[in-house]
């Protein structure tokens, strides 16, 4: 399906991505990019877009647990966390209410941590959420550079 699958992320960022659909299947979170994902081309000597991506995140047992997913709201002046089940993600964005907004990753030893906004189109337009991951692997898919689409 995809031309190009990398594990190697050296040149890949999903700052400002957002993920458009989403799959939990066989202990693999997939992120579905309608508008593609940044890559660092050394031939083209700049960050570009790709066409339509997606991120496989192989989790470490293959189980929902590998999977914290947090919603931050503010009420009474005061900023609520709350925990979101993979399910509910799912139906958020593959409903179309929402898309997932991709912001910074960090990385440890087969873990990760993605800071995201969750956008809607009714109010509250945005909430800020975390991601934590348990992860094997990931792999990053698509198949074509768009070099007019520059960083």
């Amino acid at each position: 399906m995809y031309k190009h699958c990398e594990i190697n992320d050296e040149h890949i960022s999903l700052h400002d991505c957002h993920a458009t659909s989403v799959t939990y299947e066989k202990g693999i979170l997939t992120f579905y990019f309608d508008d593609g994902i940044w890559i660092s081309s050394d031939t083209l000597n700049k960050t570009v877009r790709t066409d339509k991506a997606c991120v496989k995140f192989y989790l470490e047992t293959g189980e929902e647990c590998d999977v914290s997913i947090y919603v931050f709201e503010k009420k009474f002046k005061k900023t609520i966390r709350k925990e979101l089940q993979i399910s509910k993600l799912l139906d958020f964005i593959n409903s179309k209410k929402y898309t997932l907004e991709f912001l910074y990753q960090y990385k440890g030893y087969n873990s990760m941590v993605i800071d995201c906004w969750l956008w809607s189109d009714k109010k509250p337009f945005h909430r800020e959420c975390q991601i934590k991951l348990r992860v094997e692997k990931v792999e990053y898919c698509w198949s074509n550079l768009c070099e007019d689409r520059v960083w």
